[in-house]
């Protein structure tokens, strides 16, 4: 009767998610995301390596066992709600003292005790649920790892094929601009060159060979990526360079139309808007169980008691006997400390529910802003290969030229810095457009569900 009189403060509301739109601004196809996205670039080697990464991943690992953590902290939770049972037993012996009885007293205890708490105002029943969407945060960030674990996985090859090509165009120019610098030679000593003329051509070729070094570090660096990433030590990653050495080594290309689905299948998607969405759902609960604090516990208790005490000679007596009854704790009729506890309860809540509108808001900027970068990447790619084509046909015409005695080296060695910088920028493109098409994937949220990921792992 007294607790009746105890006012419940009103409860924090969980604001819904903002209004998401019909479609992406960036023009993206809304046909559902295809949770295997790697397989659209049509690359065995970059589709090895990411399946590898989410079988062998020590970080997945770890989430599996934090999985296992909140589970088993779910099903204490359901214990909760049903009857408890304990046992106790003891035994002593003395010898009395100040007697002449040479004897030893000897006493058996034993208590089978069982209790169970009468839920009468939802404390367990909100524990249990808050307990469920702790375990379900735990699944989705358990999936939102796996989700960058597989694009970084795919970021690393891009970056190390995107390596391996502008190595090769660098080799290619270096090939060339040598021959050229030896013709300038030959041309200088019959007379038909000058000294600037090599000196040019000499400081072209040397420039291309120092950058050589450093897309030689790149290449090796993504190798020691994709090695961690793969579980793999970087020290010994033989096996890893016979895998990657075995392929032509193209930048890979996504083949299939990128599909973007829709903001609202964004919401449903993105781990961490979903686990984001079960921390506010564990909050509320936990708001309930500071809450029903506000109001008795009531727990049925019953005892069953034996004794047996032997005084040397015979039993001398034993008993069994057990008791019954419920039993009321109550933190009134001061509820000080328990409103205090309920206002940091809803404080954190309102931390956590804000923290949900913020995360949808950004994995919408996220979304758009990936999806836009690769649509406005993609532009560039045509202009590219027509400046490319362009530069080739320029260096063809100077050479031409310079050997007609129309003009000087100058313009063959202007001519080739453009060949090269047009190459250069068209596999800077490709890699770039490879890697905003991951990122795009990854800001539409990857893998949809736990039992997809499962059969990944499986391989």
């Amino acid at each position: 009767m007294i607790a009746g009189c105890a006012s419940v403060p009103d409860r924090p509301v969980a604001e819904a998610a903002p209004a998401v739109g019909d479609a992406f601004r960036a023009g993206a196809s809304s046909d559902p995301v295809s949770s295997e996205w790697w397989a659209g670039f049509s690359d065995p080697v970059l589709a090895s390596l990411v399946n590898t990464t989410l079988q062998a991943s020590p970080a997945l690992r770890g989430a599996d066992f934090s999985v296992a953590e909140a589970e088993a902290a779910l099903r204490l939770a359901l214990l909760g709600a049903s009857p408890t049972a304990s046992t106790r037993a003891g035994i002593t012996a003395g010898r009395p003292t100040g007697t002449s009885a040479d004897r030893l007293n000897v006493s058996a205890t034993g208590t089978l005790a069982a209790s169970w708490e009468f839920d009468a105002f939802g404390r367990i029943a909100a524990l249990v649920e808050a307990a469920r969407y702790d375990a379900a945060t735990a699944r989705e960030l358990r999936r939102d790892i796996a989700v960058t674990l597989a694009s970084e996985t795919a970021l690393a090859y891009i970056n190390l094929r995107g390596a391996e090509a502008r190595l090769e165009v660098g080799r290619r120019n270096a090939q060339t601009q040598v021959e050229g610098l030896e013709l300038v030679r030959t041309l200088f000593d019959n007379g038909r060159a000058t000294q600037l003329d090599i000196e040019q051509a000499e400081t072209l070729y040397r420039t291309t060979l120092a950058s050589l070094p450093v897309y030689e570090a790149d290449r090796e660096a993504a190798i020691s990526r994709l090695a961690a990433l793969t579980a793999a030590p970087a020290s010994s990653a033989d096996a890893l360079l016979q895998q990657l050495t075995a392929s032509p080594g193209l930048i890979p290309a996504l083949e299939a139309p990128m599909t973007a689905g829709t903001p609202e299948d964004l919401l449903r998607r993105r781990p961490d808007i979903r686990a984001a969405e079960a921390q506010v759902g564990a909050a509320l609960a936990l708001g309930e169980v500071a809450r029903a604090d506000l109001f008795p516990r009531i727990t049925l208790n019953a005892n069953l008691l034996g004794l047996v005490r032997n005084t040397g000679v015979a039993v001398s007596d034993e008993s069994l006997g057990f008791d019954f009854g419920p039993a009321i704790t109550w933190a009134g009729p001061d509820l000080r400390g328990v409103y205090a506890n309920i206002d940091a309860t809803d404080a954190r809540t309102g931390q956590i529910i804000a923290n949900y509108q913020s995360t949808v808001l950004d994995a919408l900027a996220d979304a758009e802003t990936a999806l836009t970068d690769l649509a406005s990447e993609n532009r560039r790619t045509a202009d590219l290969e027509a400046a490319l084509a362009s530069a080739r046909r320029a260096l063809d015409l100077a050479r031409l030229r310079y050997r007609e005695g129309l003009d000087s080296y100058l313009n063959v060695l202007d001519a080739q810095r453009s060949l090269l910088d047009a190459e250069d920028r068209l596999a800077v493109n490709r890699a770039e457009t490879a890697r905003r098409a991951v990122r795009a994937y990854r800001s539409l949220g990857g893998i949809w569900t736990d039992e997809e990921l499962a059969a990944y792992r499986a391989g």
